[in-house]
């Protein structure tokens, strides 16, 4: 809105004065002050011969008589009235000044010679002329201010009407294409919102068609092995075959119990958050809780924190910081061997958090894909695969909120390297 109005003030503005001065130079051209016309002169030189033998106290009946008889306005100045203008001073010299009082009317001054009088003649003039071609700069000076606006409102409405199409036509995915909109539009702004509208509902759509097939897929095998050991388990009259099938049971029912959690959980964090609130604090601090919390599910392994950070505090958001270090950490126990490493680092940008282990690795072709929502690499692995591949994704998603990004690489130990990253406070759009 600042943009609009600053570019079309400034254009108005400027145009009004390059054609006004334009238009008045066209004028001027046209209808500059008049020159003396061999009539006036030769009025004025028989005037001065006529009062060449009349005293100066006798000009004023003179004039007038001679005024009768030539059938036009005369009238006598004296010279003191004329001395402070530059006129003035041009008809003090003797020069025939002419000037335009009005459209119809012109007067001509010349000073008498040999005398302190200034002499004036008025003479009606046809002014149809001047009031056409008046008029016609008039229009031109309008109809240009009107073709500069034209133009400034001509893309405007072009890109609007482009943002009006694909907002009515929808892609073989339900979700409206992309717009391509100059970045010296005055609605970039607004293409840019709506790309990102668009690529969030593509997101969303895309996750409802992961979610439904997670769920179908995810569901269907638990439940498929309780209804079979159910009606096992209802012929078995072994105590002890029994028990162990209401334990296969109750293990199948967990693992709908957490993919429900974890559905749950995601859908949560695909609501997304109005605002940030960022806050100071120890971020060595966290990392110890979280290690400590995920220490415990794996007491074999051993964690280790490098904090390069020193004093310096960190602002995020806690709980959804917590979260996603939680979940990394958490990945790197399922598949590290025997130790993991989480170094705190920044730069005078950003804040970073490497999470190391001596895993297998993520393959190359993998790293970008694995943030997606339910995905879950298959390896050669004699680890624990639990989990049903939400864990990266909401990682991925909270990074974005806090205008950073999460990535994997290869460690120092040929495992995987987890990298977040995210500005500090005075960086944040």
């Amino acid at each position: 809105m600042n943009r609009a109005f600053a570019s079309l003030y400034f254009l108005i503005v400027f145009s009004i004065v390059g054609i006004g001065w334009g238009v008045d130079k066209l004028w001027q051209a046209y209808h500059s002050e008049p020159e003396v016309n061999s009539y006036v002169g030769g009025l004025f030189r028989l005037l001065e011969s006529e009062l060449e033998s009349v005293p100066q106290e006798k000009y004023q009946e003179r004039v007038k008589i001679f005024a009768d008889t030539a059938e036009l306005k005369f009238e006598l100045f004296r010279t003191d009235e004329f001395a402070g203008s530059g006129l003035g001073q041009q008809i003090l010299l003797g020069d025939i000044v002419t000037l335009s009082e009005s459209e119809t009317t012109l007067v001509s001054y010349k000073r008498l010679r040999a005398s302190d009088q200034i002499v004036s003649i008025r003479q009606e003039i046809n002014s149809g002329r001047g009031d056409f071609f008046y008029l016609l700069l008039l229009v031109i000076f309008y109809l240009s201010i009107a073709l500069v606006i034209f133009f400034w409102v001509w893309p405007l409405s072009k890109d609007l009407r482009l943002l009006q199409r694909q907002t009515q036509r929808l892609g073989k995915d339900g979700v409206p294409s992309q717009v391509n909109i100059g970045a010296h539009s005055t609605v970039y702004e607004l293409a840019q919102s709506f790309n990102r509208m668009a690529e969030r509902i593509r997101e969303l759509i895309g996750t409802h068609k992961e979610m439904t097939y997670a769920v179908s897929h995810e569901l269907r095998t638990p439940l498929a092995r309780m209804k079979f050991a159910i009606e096992m388990a209802a012929d078995i009259e072994d105590r002890v075959v029994q028990g162990r099938k209401l334990a296969s049971i109750r293990e199948d029912v967990g693992e709908m119990e957490g993919l429900i959690n974890g559905l749950l959980t995601y859908a949560g964090f695909e609501q997304g958050v109005t605002k940030l609130n960022l806050q100071p604090g120890d971020y060595g601090a966290l990392v110890r809780d979280v290690v400590k919390s995920c220490g415990r599910q794996a007491a074999a392994i051993k964690h280790e924190m490098r904090n390069k950070m020193g004093e310096q505090e960190v602002f995020c958001e806690w709980y959804l910081m917590e979260r996603a270090l939680h979940n990394i950490v958490s990945n790197a126990q399922r598949y590290t061997h025997s130790k993991i490493r989480i170094t705190l680092d920044a730069d005078e940008k950003d804040y970073i958090v490497f999470v190391d282990d001596d895993g297998p690795g993520v393959p190359e072709e993998d790293r970008l894909r694995i943030f997606n929502s339910f995905v879950r690499l298959r390896m050669n692995t004699n680890f624990d695969k639990s989990g049903f591949g939400l864990g990266l994704s909401i990682v991925s998603r909270i990074m974005e909120w806090h205008n950073g990004s999460a990535k994997v690489s290869e460690s120092k130990w040929g495992g995987a390297r987890f990298e977040l990253r995210w500005p500090q406070p005075y960086k944040l759009p």
